[in-house]
């Protein structure tokens, strides 16, 4: 009764409104987190002298801890407000690129193991914020809008995350060339540090509707278990922890490949990186409605499907434009439709007073498995193989088993809301890339002015 009042009253639903519009704004600042400092948390340690192992061992912690640690950060959904729970957590996170800076400017010459643990607390920090944000936007976005908000959210602060990721590399190109890389990585981090601030002063400023979780809400991981294989949502959860052991047994390496075995440069790395979101970009409208008419199972077997081809495409030639326009192409389509697909069918699939468990739980297995994947990638790594380079090797294997995964665990899933059959004809009717690309430049453009006028 409470939530059919809230929804029916004006003033929440203009508080609403104006949450949902502030959300697109905080995630475009914070994208300057990602565009400039994760995202260039691999190239960094690459530049300090780690190793691939090293690099598919950081990748394994984290994606463990996070997950460790949300076990107890989902019951304080119990005790505190969930605005108060993500910006504390978020604070902390961003604190910690201050070590990761003076790390790297003064104390390079130490075991590059001290930078693997303060990467992985940078993680571990921000991962409290996890179901608790999960579950207040879960209260915000409304059932039948969530593919085509969550669509246009991604799509926005995707460009966001492009824009950023372009100065990044400019940045770090010029810094190298003068001799000076620690300082061009000092300089990036010390700006996502910035931006962060900023998406965290429009937090604040979002409206949180109220939720009571109890502990009767609450059900241990072993209760979670023990019932998974019967559920829609236990299967969807095994799944997609299985599929991440075999994606994650490549997914530390591509960027070791790219800087390390090809010696490419920051600028060209970094145009092979972005021309996946590009293509994200482009496709995320209609994915968003795949995902309200046909329901997010089906869009998932198909993104699955793609994601495992893309190691295979990046065996077959090492030239830049060819890795751009097909791997990358690849994977932007099959990477949008799995996020956007997995995240909506957990909102459909748990009851809101559950979500917080519920996305703990499948974070925990999610992030085993990129831990057991990033382990096992480590460990090819250290492989003396002769008949093929070694980084190749280790995608085949990741390709193999990324396709066995998709192609025969994916009849396990199962919807949870009623949709219509799946017409592919929708797709190719939908899609209009050129008159999309204009649409969305004109937004972008829009949003753009909309979201930098908060500085001003």
């Amino acid at each position: 009764m409470r939530k059919k009042l809230d929804e029916n009253n004006p003033e929440i639903k203009r508080k609403i409104n104006k949450s949902l519009n502030l959300s697109i704004k905080e995630g475009s600042f914070a994208m300057g987190m990602y565009g400039l400092g994760t995202s260039y948390f691999a190239p960094y340690a690459i530049a300090l002298k780690a190793t691939a192992s090293q690099i598919g061992f950081l990748n394994a912690l984290v994606w463990l801890l996070p997950s460790l640690i949300q076990l107890k950060a989902s019951r304080l959904i119990e005790k505190f407000r969930r605005k108060t729970i993500v910006n504390i957590s978020i604070i902390l996170q961003n604190l910690m690129f201050i070590p990761i800076i003076i790390y790297g400017i003064f104390f390079s010459q130490t075991s590059i193991w001290i930078l693997i643990v303060l990467i992985a607390l940078f993680y571990g920090l921000g991962a409290a914020a996890g179901p608790a944000w999960f579950s207040w936007m879960g209260s915000l976005v409304p059932e039948n809008q969530r593919g085509r908000y969550f669509a246009k959210r991604n799509k926005i602060t995707g460009f966001f995350g492009l824009i950023f990721m372009i100065a990044g590399a400019l940045i770090l190109d010029k810094f190298k060339h003068a001799g000076m890389i620690m300082l061009g990585f000092g300089i990036l981090f010390s700006l996502a540090f910035i931006f962060r601030l900023i998406s965290i002063s429009l937090l604040y400023k979002q409206y949180e509707p109220k939720i009571r979780v109890t502990k009767r809400d609450y059900f241990s991981l072993w209760q979670f278990l023990k019932k998974a294989p019967k559920t829609p949502f236990g299967r969807f959860v095994f799944f997609d922890a299985i599929f991440r052991i075999a994606v994650n047994i490549a997914g530390p390496f591509f960027a070791v490949y790219i800087l390390t075995n090809l010696g490419f440069s920051y600028i060209i790395y970094m145009v092979i990186v972005i021309s996946a979101t590009i293509f994200q970009l482009i496709i995320l409208p209609v994915l968003g409605k795949v995902s309200d008419r046909f329901g997010n199972i089906t869009l998932l077997k198909l993104s699955t499907l793609a994601v495992s081809i893309i190691p295979f495409l990046w065996i077959i030639s090492p030239n830049p434009i060819y890795l751009i326009l097909v791997p990358q192409l690849v994977s932007g389509l099959g990477w949008a439709g799995f996020t956007l697909s997995t995240n909506n069918y957990i909102y459909d699939s748990v009851k809101e007073e559950k979500r917080g468990i519920g996305i703990t739980y499948f974070n925990l297995l999610s992030g085993l498995g990129m831990f057991i994947g990033a382990s096992i990638g480590g460990s090819l790594a250290l492989l003396n193989i002769n008949f093929m380079n070694n980084i190749l090797f280790i995608f085949l294997i990741s390709g193999i088993l990324r396709f066995l995964v998709a192609s025969i665990l994916s009849r396990s899933l199962q919807e949870v809301r009623k949709v219509r059959k799946f017409n592919p004809q929708f797709i190719l009717k939908e899609f209009h890339p050129v008159r999309g690309l204009i649409k969305d430049f004109n937004s972008m453009n829009h949003e753009f002015t909309k979201t930098f006028h908060f500085i001003r």
